[in-house]
């Protein structure tokens, strides 16, 4: 009678732990699933919301900024030229790249699968745009550069001309450099009918050979030559500032200082937020190639569906900086802002304090002295406001 009471206590206490162990099992699982469905669902929330806001920002801005542009005149001044070209590539980025994410997460339609074209055409502008868009930054600080310091040689050195043809072959060099995507790329029985790596060789090269080169093109290289400007800029600045001392009265001599360590702040956050903006994305993926074949061979399903939430930040990240030039030139730029006013009929006259005076005495104004003095005005605000990179604006013709 023990042993038999003894058999069943123990038959119950295996069939409790047994039980017990499926049920912690089942529970772990739905657990797991409801954490990789929530990270999944949070990444279509964000692509939903902020890819409607960054398209409204900056395709609004980047209009603007070509119709403030054109009454300026950038055909005739090649520093707007450069920002006339940046304004529409960043627009070609945001509609190509930013509004597929968004039919993708909004109606479950991913564009790049409705041909084996669309899907090469669509890598290959993406990437090419985003690239461009970089190196045409980096244009306009090598412009900025020439300007401060070598002001009497400018005109000649940096002609339209020249801004044209070295925009064309930068192209053509972006060009080379994506062009695989159109025999490496495409849908095919080995894609099963995603827009992807055409062969497993084709694969091994996107993941771990090109990763590399896209980030030394979209965002190493256009950095380092970016900051490398920067500081030269912001050299020249300080050593104009000081030139400038013994000629200024004090009061005047403090403004200007405000506004000269106002626009070196901007610049030197433009170039860090370019920085931030694009080099999370490129690492992104370099990180994506090595993790995810581990995460799915392991079946780790939570561990890829973070790597997937983690892309997303990054991508968005990286689409943000095409939709914040406009309001940076807005918020740094007094011409800009004032003929931004009469582009959306808006506009009232202020009269704005000259930034810097050069006469010291208090003396009459006649008709030559006040025009004399207009010119002086307009000259050295255009000095201290166009001295920047990463926005890049100039306010006088070049």
């Amino acid at each position: 009678m023990n042993n038999t009471t003894l058999l069943k206590t123990t038959t119950t206490s295996d069939n409790h732990t047994l039980i017990t162990v499926f049920s912690t099992d089942q529970v772990k699982s739905n657990s797991t699933t409801d954490s990789v469905d929530d990270l999944e669902e949070a990444g279509k929330w964000l692509w939903k919301v902020f890819s409607v806001i960054f398209l409204v920002l900056g395709l609004t801005g980047n209009l603007l900024t070509v119709l403030v542009l054109r009454k300026i005149g950038f055909s005739k001044r090649p520093t707007l030229f450069f920002l006339f070209v940046l304004a529409i590539t960043d627009s070609v980025v945001l509609v190509t790249g930013l509004s597929r994410y968004w039919i993708l997460n909004t109606f479950d339609l991913d564009i790049r699968t409705l041909s084996d074209f669309g899907c090469k055409i669509n890598l290959f502008v993406i990437y090419l745009s985003m690239q461009y868009s970089s190196w045409i930054l980096v244009f306009v600080c090598i412009e900025r550069v020439i300007k401060t310091h070598f002001p009497l040689q400018f005109i000649r050195i940096v002609t339209y001309r020249r801004v044209y043809v070295s925009l064309i072959i930068l192209f053509f060099i972006l060009s080379g450099v994506d062009l695989h995507f159109f025999w490496t790329n495409g849908i095919d029985n080995f894609t099963n009918g995603d827009c992807g790596s055409l062969t497993t060789k084709d694969k091994a090269f996107d993941e771990f050979v090109f990763v590399y080169i896209d980030f030394t093109f979209l965002s190493a290289a256009p950095f380092v030559i970016m900051f490398i400007c920067n500081v030269l800029l912001v050299r020249t600045l300080n050593r104009i500032q000081r030139g400038r001392a013994s000629m200024m009265h004090n009061v005047m001599i403090r403004r200007t200082q405000r506004v000269s360590v106002k626009l070196t702040k901007m610049l030197l956050v433009n170039t860090f937020y370019f920085l931030v903006a694009t080099v999370p994305v490129s690492v992104y993926f370099i990180v994506d190639s090595y993790r995810r074949r581990q995460y799915e061979a392991d079946g780790n399903t939570h561990s890829e569906a973070i790597l997937d939430l983690v892309g997303t930040i990054t991508y968005l990240m990286q689409y943000s900086n095409y939709s914040v030039n406009f309001y940076l030139y807005s918020m740094v730029n007094d011409k800009f802002w004032n003929n931004l006013k009469i582009v959306c009929g808006c506009y009232k006259r202020i009269k704005r304090p000259s930034i810097a005076i050069y006469t010291t005495n208090s003396q009459k104004t006649t008709p030559n002295s006040s025009s004399r003095t207009t010119a002086t005005k307009s000259d050295s605000t255009a000095d201290v406001s166009g001295d920047f990179c990463s926005t890049g604006f100039e306010t006088q013709a070049s």
